[in-house]
């Protein structure tokens, strides 16, 4: 079975690697990793891979524009954003540039009631439910 070829495109290099490392040991093949949208494009265009995961604040071209470009320049590409905000707003943003799924980085886009400053223990927070499935194919 043919794994599935991903790139990784996000201005953080750590983030980036980090990406990189668990899609990897996710069983999917990461076929490259670049920090910027322009970047993404061009590696796209050359690679072919099946999903573009792209942050979507990002220097030289964000999320929104790299998602409108690699929609043009590889439409069987599919395009996944990721943001540290989790909004009804930006998901539909997302999904009208041609993402095919907005994903929050964090677990929680609020702190929970009774902790207004997200002070708690992070060690007491629960992943959301579907979160812990297996990953790959």
């Amino acid at each position: 079975m043919r794994r599935v070829r991903i790139l990784v495109v996000d201005d953080h290099q750590m983030l980036r690697e980090a990406l990189v490392g668990m899609l990897e040991l996710g069983g999917f093949e990461v076929v490259g990793a670049v920090a910027d949208g322009a970047d993404a494009t061009s590696l796209a265009v050359e690679l072919a891979p099946d999903v573009v995961l792209v942050d979507l604040s990002m220097p030289v071209l964000d999320g929104l524009g790299t998602t409108r470009l690699l929609r043009e320049a590889v439409p069987e590409t599919a395009v996944v954003m990721f943001s540290a905000f989790d909004s009804p707003e930006l998901r539909r943003q997302a999904f009208a540039a041609g993402a095919v799924a907005c994903l929050p980085q964090g677990l929680q886009r609020r702190p929970p009631a009774g902790d207004p400053g997200g002070r708690r223990d992070r060690r007491q927070r629960r992943l959301p439910p579907g979160l812990t499935a297996p990953l790959g194919p």
